[in-house]
């Protein structure tokens, strides 16, 4: 087989089908029958039901290749390790590969432009036959993803998201080691409370309004759920010695989201988009920092300041 992905037709009756939702997208795939399809449980809560055949946001064919070779061209990106894209006028071409199994790709995505159709290739060379597999295994699901909402329709953070008994929905954000997982732990003791994810957010705009979505892609507290919650207030969060807000301008709250946001940072019209969308939620949503001490003191304080 050739290095080719753009030309495969999986055929419906000659295929499993499998589709999950995330972040108000919908990801349908047919897989070829001689692939041993599985789940990860991580996406276990975000199946959808697939036996209608009822087209996706999203739609990918998946199949094997006898083998797969990086191209001679210069990647647009190399993320230094797993993956790397080549965008051109057809689509991006993204290769995944892995010290453990030598220099060539263990898997291939091709995506056309406007991110709605693709080809998922396998390497047959590298992956046993018999292994299961998860045709969105990690990091594949992330990039489609956040390259989808690049193209105007939202941007993932890495932050802890969360809809308290009264309906509002909290965003938290940091990096690793500020606190998500600690305040994860926090919440989850309150009754009434939903979690969404502790490590990956979703922010989407609809009908005038900002949503958060859970992801498979959690944290140390391992919470990922596939509903959403409206996004009422955004907590940059800093590890402290006693409980108190500030609010912070909306340029630094803009500023701090992008710092946080997964996009592709190639993709010069994704940037303008995402720049865009974030100083639409600073100046629509209230930003504060939390300065907060690792107790359910914590909580009252959020919860005190939205009053």
């Amino acid at each position: 087989m050739t290095n080719s992905i753009a030309n495969f037709s999986v055929k419906p009756a000659e295929a499993t089908r499998l589709a999950v939702g995330i972040g108000g997208l919908s990801f349908g795939m047919w897989c070829s029958r001689d692939i041993p399809v599985a789940v990860d449980p991580e996406h276990q809560p975000f199946l959808l039901d697939s036996k209608s055949g009822q087209a996706c946001h999203i739609e990918l064919e998946i199949e094997w290749a006898e083998t797969l070779s990086i191209p001679k061209a210069q990647p647009s990106f190399s993320s230094g390790g797993l993956w790397s894209a080549y965008v051109s006028k057809t689509g991006t071409k993204f290769y995944f590969s892995s010290p453990t199994v030598g220099p060539k790709p263990y898997k291939a995505l091709w995506l056309d432009p406007a991110m709605e159709r693709g080809h998922v290739i396998l390497n047959r060379e590298i992956i046993p036959a018999e292994a299961p597999i998860f045709p969105l295994e990690y990091p594949l699901d992330e990039l489609i993803m956040m390259h989808r909402l690049a193209l105007g329709e939202g941007v993932e953070v890495h932050a802890l998201g969360l809809a308290d008994r009264d309906g509002s929905g909290y965003l938290f954000l940091g990096h690793s080691g500020a606190g998500k997982s600690t305040t994860a732990r926090l919440w989850m003791q309150q009754t009434g409370v939903k979690l969404l994810s502790d490590d990956r957010i979703v922010i989407r705009k609809q009908d005038g309004k900002f949503w958060m979505y859970g992801t498979p892609w959690h944290g140390d507290a391992g919470v990922a759920s596939p509903d959403r919650a409206p996004l009422t207030a955004v907590f940059l969060l800093e590890q402290w010695s006693t409980n108190e807000l500030a609010r912070i301008p909306t340029s630094r709250a803009a500023a701090e989201l992008f710092a946080r946001s997964f996009l592709p940072h190639y993709l010069e019209k994704g940037i303008h988009f995402t720049l865009d969308f974030l100083d639409q939620i600073t100046r629509s949503v209230p930003c504060s920092i939390l300065r907060f001490t690792p107790t359910p003191g914590a909580v009252e304080a959020v919860r005190y300041a939205r009053v």
